[in-house]
């Protein structure tokens, strides 16, 4: 991290002006846009940080000082209420004016007017309208962020189409940036959110988890906050365990730091069973919605996707939550979320999802609940555990391991080393498509296959 720079992107630059592109994108063509996150991945920090940062993406909004951006922060609210609401943005936009537009007065009339507890919802909603209409006459315009949009509890059908109301008489002057978790595009959410759902859905941008050099600027800069020093070994325990989700990172440095001298595998073991992490992981599943969670929890244990799938595959995809894996395979973005949706698998979905391997007889097929997973699988990596799907629960020495492999030659090519490294591979393939088993080393003796809740079938 450069400590001289004055700015602190919240991910790598290229990424955040990549992002303001797609949003600016949208404005200046003076249509609204939902963003759609994981939860607690970040979506505040973000989209503040270019609303306080503006100066920096003129490139993506060139005239910028035109547009007062407004961020809705609900957390702000004295009181969940509709006037509660109108009172924060109204307040919003004074603020914004005040900081970053000081030639314009500000009418103490209306002022008074804002600071009423007594106001009613209607008076209020026309002054509203009236102040951004005298700005819009002197060439501003005007952007609310609402954030956390999807979470207003006490919003209506009536409070819906009056925003909708709002944009049609100040338009295009006024826009809007929805900031969500979930959108969804069936006949229930589009009834909830009534004539608002036309702006809603208007232009969608998907922000997934972090990866790649965004992934490591994270765990970078939340090593500079805690003052501590993570190791390459160590980051690759953080991304496996927690993926990219930012809040699941900040909590896995914080707590390597408190034990860096316990060495990587106890680390694993304690960020494993964190409680905090255990609960972001659940959280995020929480907020999926049936058929995503349903899909989520068919992924983790290996059954097969059905073409009905799809729409959620692909909407879990762009998040960030499912990486595919090869041409047939899925995995979720982190150990901790499988744990998560492995635990929310009830005793009566135990046995609906409990995952079948099986080796067909004729054509030699590797089959998790009838669908093929070789192609997940090296050729040692086959070849071994197609050695035990054939002999389930019993023990198979080093030796007839390295003659499946090398055969004749075994003798000459094999040693502990090499058969460790292709049943240490195997195990973490197994585990990865969601087979629930155990290869179990017979010190001096060889190994022997438990498949635990799976089924073989040969």
């Amino acid at each position: 991290m450069d400590s001289s720079n004055p700015y602190f992107y919240p991910a790598i630059p290229e990424t955040i002006h990549s992002y303001a592109a797609s949003l600016f994108q949208c404005i200046k063509r003076n249509e609204c846009v939902t963003t759609v996150w994981v939860p607690m991945a970040g979506r505040r920090r973000w989209n503040k940080f270019i609303i306080e940062n503006i100066n920096l993406f003129e490139k993506e909004l060139p005239d910028y000082q035109k547009y007062l951006l407004v961020y809705i922060e609900p957390l702000d609210l004295t009181e969940e209420s509709l006037i509660g609401y109108l009172q924060l943005m109204t307040k919003g936009l004074i603020e914004v004016i005040r900081k970053t537009q000081k030639e314009i007065v500000i009418d103490i009339q209306f002022l008074s007017l804002v600071d009423n507890p007594n106001v009613s919802y209607s008076v209020l909603l026309e002054a509203l309208k009236s102040f951004i209409l005298e700005l819009t006459s002197k060439d501003f315009k005007v952007i609310f962020f609402f954030g956390e949009f999807d979470e207003l509890k006490f919003a209506n059908k009536v409070f819906f189409n009056n925003l909708k109301s709002l944009w049609l008489k100040v338009y295009p002057n006024l826009q809007y940036v929805f900031l969500m978790i979930t959108v969804s595009e069936n006949q229930e959410s589009i009834y909830v959110w009534d004539e608002l759902s036309e702006l809603i859905l208007q232009n969608l941008i998907y922000v997934p988890l972090r990866t790649g050099a965004d992934l490591d600027y994270l765990i970078d800069s939340f090593a500079d906050e805690f003052k501590c020093v993570i190791t390459d070994d160590l980051k690759n325990v953080l991304k496996q365990v927690c993926g990219g989700h930012p809040y699941s990172l900040r909590v896995g440095v914080r707590i390597i730091r408190d034990s860096l001298n316990k060495g990587e595998k106890v680390i694993r073991s304690l960020l494993l069973d964190h409680y905090e992490l255990k609960s972001i992981a659940t959280g995020i599943f929480d907020r999926r919605n049936l058929q995503e969670k349903q899909l989520l929890k068919c992924i983790v244990v290996g059954r097969q996707i059905t073409q009905q799938d799809n729409v959620y595959m692909k909407y879990l995809i762009q998040l960030g939550l499912v990486r595919k894996m090869g041409d047939n395979g899925y995995e979720l973005f982190s150990e901790l979320f499988t744990n998560a949706v492995l635990k929310a698998i009830g005793s009566e979905d135990r046995a609906k999802f409990t995952p079948s391997l099986s080796l067909d007889p004729v054509s030699g097929a590797i089959l998790l609940n009838g669908a093929t997973v070789e192609e997940s699988f090296t050729r040692q990596e086959y070849t071994i555990l197609t050695l035990f799907l054939k002999n389930p629960g019993k023990l198979l020495t080093r030796e007839a391991v390295g003659m499946e492999l090398w055969g004749e030659l075994s003798y000459e090519k094999y040693s502990d080393w090499a058969i460790d490294q292709v049943i240490s591979k195997l195990r973490k393939k197994l585990k990865r498509i969601g087979v629930d088993m155990e290869i179990v080393t017979l010190r001096g003796r060889g190994y022997k296959f438990n498949l635990g809740n799976a089924v073989a079938k040969v």
